[in-house]
């Protein structure tokens, strides 16, 4: 039970990011969210399966699933930030802000796993 709660922790930012954003971007923040939690589970599945469950240098004592949480929800905050503040963009605009911080989280992710 700890391990399916400690692998399906950060699924309480679903609703936050859903009913955190304004009513215009609920739907974008939502595919965000989800893509977002999506690829860290893959990066860290990769990084299993090739046994660096610590990261391929091993600097850091840590498994890289939680690494990989603690990444995706620093950017989240920071993504409700961008949101709240945003209230007045249009779609596309919105879009495009949401893929530049998931290729952030991507990249993020990657350089920390290899640590």
């Amino acid at each position: 039970m700890d391990t399916f709660i400690h692998y399906w922790i950060d699924i309480i930012w679903v609703p936050i990011l859903f009913f955190g954003v304004h009513k215009v971007h609920r739907w974008w923040s939502l595919g965000f969210v989800i893509s977002t939690m999506i690829f860290m589970r893959l990066q860290a599945e990769i990084m299993t399966h090739i046994d660096y469950p610590t990261g391929i240098m091993s600097i850091l004592e840590s498994n890289v699933y939680s690494r990989g949480i603690v990444i995706n929800s620093t950017f989240y905050v920071l993504f409700l930030l961008m949101a709240h503040f945003s209230s007045g963009t249009r779609g596309v605009v919105f879009m495009a802000a949401c893929l530049s911080i998931f290729f952030m989280i991507f990249v993020c992710n990657a350089v920390i796993m290899l640590l």
